[in-house]
């Protein structure tokens, strides 16, 4: 397990240079077929032998995922072509995931944020991928993202805060190659 910074990359955690641009977590829309996007901050490393990178979006995040001849390019977005809603749940082989928001007040907020800035600590301190971006206007607005080995392949979660309507949105994503069949890509939605 290796994690290499790009020069894309911020630090573990920073303040993002743009206001975000989903304000609630009915924005956020699914797909595994939208194009690569611009990212804030980049982490990239190779997990489980796959290679993955985990992206910061001012709409909120983008996992590329490769390994095994396939290919997977989750983005959980406020974007134009990303119209889908975000699934509670979602499975196609190889991949699977799920989502889930919570309503919580401001001090479990505050207590989620300061746990989130741990969890990417300890993953960067594992030498796995792992990122956290704070976005202007509030130290509670972030998105966090972390890649580990687990389930026979590689697994990423991710959380995005909206401390303007007390919720945390949070998603878990696996990818096994032994499920995926012949190569290409995964995911058409």
């Amino acid at each position: 397990m290796t994690s290499d910074l790009t020069d894309a990359t911020v630090p573990i955690s920073r303040e993002l240079p743009v206001a975000y641009t989903d304000t609630s977590a009915h924005q956020l829309g699914f797909s595994l077929a939208a194009p690569e996007q611009d990212a804030l901050a980049v982490a990239d490393g190779e997990v489980a032998g796959f290679t993955v990178s985990l992206r910061l979006l001012g709409a909120s995040h983008q996992v590329l995922a490769s390994g095994g001849g396939h290919r997977l390019c989750e983005t959980v977005a406020c974007l134009p072509e990303n119209t889908s809603p975000m699934p509670s749940t979602f499975r196609e082989p190889g991949y699977r995931f799920t989502s889930s928001v919570e309503q919580v007040t401001e001090a479990e907020l505050h207590e989620r944020v300061v746990a989130l800035d741990r969890i990417v600590a300890d993953h960067q301190t594992q030498g796995t991928p792992a990122l956290i971006g704070r976005f202007p206007g509030s130290p509670l607005a972030v998105t966090a993202v972390v890649a580990a080995p687990g389930e026979g392949g590689v697994t990423w979660r991710t959380w995005h805060t909206y401390p303007q309507t007390g919720e945390v949105v949070s998603t878990r994503s696996a990818m096994r190659t032994c499920d995926l069949g012949t190569p290409d890509s995964v995911g058409t939605r």
